[in-house]
């Protein structure tokens, strides 16, 4: 029986391409619209560079302290009293693009294959999802740092929790609720989305509590082909990368209510994208063949600035590794408002 290898069916062109098709169509965040595509960002990535900015103006009335807007004037027919004209100030939010690679086998890649119909599409799709669930990474490591920052320096205004340590059994006041779903989307004030934009992300541990709770519904997708989890009219991503940290007695879970657009988002092309190498001495002159996939992105969320206080990753820590996205240290709210910031917490024991 032939052995299918890379070098059988690798065509960087073809295999490129479909990775850019299969990438998006993997990455459950941005279908659900909570990442969009930013030609800004897009921009930088096809220039090079880590750092860019992305300037705003607040919005009139307001300044980069915040306040609830400036009463107008009141009219009158006296010449000697002018308007005094007012300014509007701005700020920027700071990002950082990662540049990334990983590299495969190609003799276990190649024993998967064989014999498949597509040995091309099911290596394209499993190095796209790959990169689709470290993109969802990201954004959860990224946004766990802005609620770390939050917690740290705004008072915890996008946390709703009723966690504890306690010992002893875990009552249902400590659980995920509607009540505290209800609570967490209030932070956002009257700027909230409508229910049917925000996407709750939830460990699956608080996604089996609400099924126990027969509170999960599911709705057709606009094709009909798949039910999609929803509660409370959100839109439900089930994701074990969401926090559950154990303490002395009990677990805390993580959930968040994430908006349309909350994070922007920019994927470039790296010069080469993918390659795969021969190493003919490998395996005592048996030989090998290794895929390379390299990546460059750049993931933020609106409001915030990456400050690259601490940075781990990369050749003389260059780059922002995870850990680097979840320290509160590398996060600042620029947003003035709290409500413009699409973005909520909730800690529960279950």
């Amino acid at each position: 029986m032939a052995t299918v290898q890379i070098s059988d069916v690798y065509d960087p062109l073809t295999f490129d391409e479909a990775m850019q098709e299969a990438q998006p169509e993997k990455n459950a965040f941005l279908r659900a619209g909570i990442i969009t595509s930013d030609p800004k960002l897009e921009a930088h990535l096809a220039t090079g560079g880590q750092i860019g900015e992305l300037p705003f103006y607040y919005a009139l009335g307001t300044s980069g302290a915040g306040g609830s807007g400036t009463e107008p004037n009141f009219s009158s027919d006296d010449p000697a009293q002018s308007s005094t004209p007012k300014n509007i100030t701005s700020a920027k939010m700071v990002y950082r693009a990662s540049y990334q690679n990983q590299s495969w086998s190609a003799m276990d890649l190649a024993r998967e294959v064989t014999n498949m119909k597509d040995p091309l599409g099911a290596i394209v799709n499993r190095v796209a999802e790959y990169w689709a669930i470290n993109t969802q990474n990201r954004i959860i490591k990224s946004a766990m740092g802005v609620l770390a920052d939050n917690v740290a320096n705004d008072s915890g205004d996008m946390l709703v929790t009723v966690a504890t340590d306690d010992a002893g059994a875990v009552t249902s006041a400590e659980k995920i609720s509607a009540d505290l779903i209800i609570d967490a989307r209030a932070t956002m004030g009257d700027s909230v989305s409508s229910a049917q934009s925000l996407i709750a992300v939830m460990h699956s541990v608080v996604y089996a509590e609400l099924q126990k709770q027969q509170l999960i519904e599911f709705i057709p997708n606009a094709r009909g082909e798949v039910n999609i989890p929803t509660y409370l009219g959100h839109m439900v991503i089930v994701d074990d990368g969401m926090p559950a940290v154990a303490g002395t007695n009990r677990i805390t879970y993580t959930t968040m209510l994430l908006g349309a657009g909350s994070f922007g988002y920019g994927m470039g092309s790296p010069s080469t994208p993918s390659e795969v190498d021969r190493d003919p001495a490998s395996g005592e002159g048996g030989g090998q063949e290794i895929l390379y996939s390299r990546t460059s992105e750049i993931i933020h969320p609106v409001g915030f600035s990456f400050s690259s206080t601490s940075l781990t990753g990369g050749n003389g820590n260059t780059q922002a590794s995870y850990a680097d996205l979840a320290n509160a240290a590398n996060w600042d709210r620029v947003f003035a408002n709290r409500k413009n910031i699409q973005m909520a917490f909730v800690q529960s024991n279950g």
